[in-house]
Formats: structure tokens, sequence, C-alpha cells
């Protein structure tokens, strides 16, 4: 009877065996694929490995990070978070890191720059995540920047669009009224030159075109101008978030 106890606990310890072996295969191969670039192989790997090993906090941050590579932002998140909800001392300065580096991505920058505070306060001394919370800090103000340009384009084209419509008009009925006295005045010299019959008659001359840029047009081009650069270094500032740090947990 002892002996046949003694099978049957070896050939549980056996299939234990097997089964905590196959997830960790799985893992390293994710790992060599995400090496490799192939994200989303790597991902397919990671996620075979958790459903064999659901409670491997991990394989949250792995897939997390196949996750980030295949640009699917809201799914990484939500992985990230995973991992800080097991409260995983290891993990989390790193998870933090990452989250950030998503929610920089997803442009969602206050929430990002919390998430590298949080990091810092674990790892006080990781250079990397000092860059990418300053660089938050710079796309912020950029932002703020962006925003108050259009609000103050709003207000102008509300507040002044009316006043320029008159000055314009007033402007546009004043030329018309020179142009008129400069036409009668041409006529009457030509008419006082001119013998009585003849039939020549005074052209009036034909307004120029004007091909001046108007100071709302100017300042219509400034604001695009300024606008294209702001998006220009933003998308510059964002490549920056394009490497997960410690992108594989093997175990």
């Amino acid at each position: 009877m002892g002996r046949l106890l003694l099978i049957v606990l070896f050939a549980f310890l056996t299939f234990s065996t097997v089964l905590a072996e196959k997830p960790r295969e799985a893992v390293r191969k994710g790992i060599d694929l995400y090496h490799d670039k192939e994200y989303d192989r790597a991902l397919a790997e990671f996620m075979a490995a958790r459903q064999d090993a659901p409670d491997r906090e991990e394989l949250d941050y792995d897939l997390g990070a196949a996750l980030y590579k295949l640009e699917k932002y809201p799914e990484a998140m939500g992985a990230f978070a995973k991992v800080l909800e097991k409260e995983e001392p290891e993990l989390a300065a790193d998870a933090w890191y990452n989250l950030g580096n998503t929610l920089a991505r997803s442009e969602k920058f206050e929430e990002s720059l919390g998430a590298f505070k949080n990091s810092l306060r674990l790892r006080s001394d990781d250079e990397d995540t000092k860059y990418n919370l300053e660089t938050v800090l710079k796309m912020m103000q950029m932002q703020q920047q962006q925003q108050q340009q259009q609000q103050e384009g709003g207000e102008q084209d509300s507040t002044q669009q009316q006043e320029k419509q008159d000055q314009q008009e007033q402007q546009k009925q004043e030329q018309n009224e020179e142009q008129k006295e400069e036409e009668q005045q041409q006529q009457q010299e030509q008419e006082e030159q001119s013998p009585p019959d003849s039939t020549q008659q005074a052209q009036p001359q034909e307004e120029e075109n004007e091909s001046e840029m108007t100071e709302e047009e100017a300042m219509q081009l400034l604001q695009a101008m300024e606008n294209e650069e702001l998006e220009a270094m933003k998308e510059k500032l964002k490549r920056q978030f394009g490497k997960p740090k410690r992108a594989e947990k093997d175990w």
C-alpha cells in the first residue's frame, strides 16, 4: 500500500513538473520572438503561457510589452495595471515606467506624468524615467500653448472679424470713390483737349487686382505654421517612448 502511494505521488509530481514547464517554455519562446521583433507571435506565446499560469504576474508584464510594441495601447495599459494590482515590488517600478510610456503614447500626459513620478518613488536614481518625465512636461507645455493659440484665435475671430469686415468694406468703398473721381477727372481733361466733334471716349483705367496678403490671412498662415511645428515637435518627442524597460520577465 505504501509503495502504491509513493508511485501515485511520484506520478503527480511528474505531471506537475510538466505543467510548470509548459508555460515556461512558451515564455522563453515568446521572449526570443520579441527580440526578433515578431511581436504578434510573441504575444501569442505569452497569451498561451498566461492560460496555463494565470497567477504569474510576469506574464502580465510580458503581455503588456508585446501589446505596447503592437501599438495596442489600451490593452497594454490594462496588462501593466494588473501587475500593479498584485503589488509585486520587483516589477512595480518598471510597470509604472512602462505604463507612463503607454499613457504618453496615448497623449494622456497628466496621467503619464503621475506614472513616472510613481516609478521614481520606487527607484529614484533611474535616468530613463527622469528623462521621460521631463519630456512629458515639455509635451504638456506644448499642448497648453497650442490650446491657448487656438483659444486666442477663436476669440480674435469672434471679436474682430466684424471689425475687419467693416474696415475692408470701408476701404473698398473709399477706393471705388477715388477711382470714380479719377475717371471723371481724366474724362474732363480729355474733353477739354479733344475737338468738339471727336468721338474719342475716355477709357477708364482698370483697377489692379490686389495680390497682397491681408493681415487676417497672414495671421491665419502664421498660426497654421505654428500648429504644424508644434505637432511635428510633439511627434518627435513621442518617439522617445518607444522602448519598454526590461521587456522580458523569465522565470
